[in-house]
């Protein structure tokens, strides 16, 4: 089922490839980056000013911590954002970031964090993974992704979700989740998509699963079961990922990208729209560092 929404523009600026959008609710800010050109971005609501900070690294994922930092996966490592505007390195997982890069991610129950990796370059084979960040360090979860995406998690924390957005592939599988153990059991083909890729995702507190499907220009709703309750059309044919924000969690926040567009007028913006329904509270990254503390300045 179609259905339209009012959508109406947060902020009216070509990213590259904006993604990974994350709401902070104590700062009363929205948080997102821009992939291609390094850059972390912030919309104060209160004041509507967005202010960039340029990152030493090609970003990713972004994840609230327990001491309120916001962390970053990006290159082949996760990194805290300092007070001053730096990044102290909490973990790296196995790889060459000359070759790889963090791509998307969420939080589990038990803070940690699961990330996936992605190439720079297109790969005859797959070689992407997912990595599980946890306070025993990294672990490789899954292997053989091509583009990784579409990472969430139900609100019981018992699903766990991946998609792999390779024009090939175009699919979203679902695993049985053990949150104590931090286990991925049970996979199973969730939803074939047939409208676009599967990019990024998120799911609501009746746990269904939203993502952007990206070069179809919509957002999709699905059921717990798989099945699609609701496409939403944009006015941009190639959202990259969304994240429920505001008071009651209720508006819908969705970045898009401005690559491979033909003159769009609002690709790369930052849009806005009532979901119809409510998100729930993110989990927070409760991480310690994994390893020397390092830091590192954007050049």
């Amino acid at each position: 089922m179609t259905c339209a929404r009012k959508i109406e523009v947060l902020h009216d600026a070509a990213d590259l490839v904006g993604e990974s959008p994350l709401w902070d609710s104590e700062r009363n800010v929205l948080w997102w980056v821009d992939i291609a050109c390094r850059a972390v971005r912030r919309r104060d609501f209160a004041s509507g000013v967005v202010s960039s900070l340029e990152t030493p690294f090609i970003p990713g994922a972004l994840a609230l911590g327990e001491d309120r930092h916001v962390n970053i996966a990006g290159g082949m490592g996760l990194y805290r954002i300092t007070e001053c505007g730096s990044f102290e390195t909490i973990g790296e997982a196995p790889g060459s970031s000359s070759s790889m890069r963090m791509n998307d991610g969420a939080v589990d129950h038990a803070g940690r964090f699961w990330v996936g990796t992605v190439p720079l370059t297109p790969q005859p084979v797959p070689v992407g993974a997912l990595y599980r960040f946890g306070s025993d360090g990294v672990l490789e979860a899954v292997d053989g992704l091509r583009t990784q995406n579409g990472t969430a998690i139900s609100p019981d924390g018992a699903t766990f979700y991946v998609a792999d957005s390779h024009p090939d592939l175009r699919v979203i599988w679902a695993y049985d989740f053990d949150v104590e153990a931090g286990v991925l059991e049970n996979r199973r083909v969730f939803h074939q998509v047939s409208r676009g890729r599967p990019d990024g995702a998120a799911v609501d507190a009746d746990g269904c699963y939203w993502f952007a499907a990206i070069d179809a220009g919509l957002i999709i709703r699905l059921d717990p079961l798989g099945r699609e309750m609701e496409a939403i059309p944009l006015p941009v044919s190639r959202p990259t990922n969304l994240a429920f924000y505001g008071t009651d969690l209720s508006a819908l926040a969705v970045t898009t990208m401005s690559v491979g567009t033909q003159g769009e007028k609002l690709a790369g913006s930052l849009l806005t729209l009532p979901s119809g329904v409510r998100g729930w509270p993110q989990p927070r990254l409760a991480l310690g560092y994994t390893g020397a503390r390092k830091e590192m300045r954007a050049h």
